[in-house]
């Protein structure tokens, strides 16, 4: 399928285009069939989760509704008295997906369970609109023990590389323990961390990560394995 639009965003793997009113299309990189992340989009929407609605997939694209709002970590760098409420808000999104029994169809996590992970869950994928927040990119989607989403979520916002100087290093790294705090604190904080492993297992051997950001989760596996 080709763009009637311009292109309005572009991530690792895909490129966004306008596609109509109301309307965006995605084009994988890859060529590879996004109808397996529509169909799961489809499932959680319709059991009433945020999601974008689906209009058409096929091999290499998806065509969904449009989102209007700034990303969870855009707002919050905006507001950074409210870091807290953000990271709430982030644990909530967990605890109402993985309230979700996944379908069999589905591919399975390391860490075998009978719910809908995202794989994916952070504030970067969490668009805040007008409506309230609206989750995207499932293209990790799997089924199985929610303790493996809190621990990618873990592992991804502690770990990942911050730019700027040493200033906006120090106050990134304040404002990621802030955050965490408050996120960690509704969910099982015990059984992600058992799962740190087998997140880091997967996420070290994942091409877009830095090297520096791979050493960083070799390093938080190793400590969060001797407590």
């Amino acid at each position: 399928m080709r763009p009637i639009g311009p292109k309005i965003a572009e991530g690792r793997d895909s490129e966004i285009y306008e596609h109509g009113p109301g309307r965006v299309l995605r084009l994988a990189r890859d060529g590879r069939s996004l109808v397996p992340e529509a169909e799961i989009m489809r499932y959680v929407r319709q059991l009433a989760y945020p999601a974008p609605a689906v209009h058409d997939a096929g091999v290499g694209y998806l065509v969904m509704d449009r989102v209007e709002g700034p990303t969870m970590l855009a707002a919050a760098l905006k507001r950074p008295l409210h870091l807290g409420d953000y990271g709430r808000l982030l644990a909530a999104l967990h605890l109402q997906l993985h309230a979700l029994e996944a379908p069999a169809w589905l591919p399975a996590a390391a860490v075998p369970g009978d719910r809908v992970l995202h794989r994916d869950l952070h504030p970067l994928n969490v668009l805040m609109t007008a409506d309230g927040p609206v989750v995207i990119d499932w293209a990790n989607a799997a089924r199985g023990d929610p303790a493996y989403d809190v621990a990618d979520t873990w592992v991804l916002f502690a770990t990942a590389d911050a730019p700027g100087g040493a200033r906006d290093r120090v106050l990134a790294a304040i404002g990621r323990r802030i955050f965490l705090r408050h996120f960690l604190g509704d969910l099982d904080v015990e059984a992600a961390r058992r799962a740190i492993p087998a997140v880091v297992e997967e996420r070290t051997a994942d091409p877009h990560m830095s090297g520096a950001e791979k050493e960083r989760m070799r390093r938080m596996a190793a400590r969060q394995s001797s407590r």
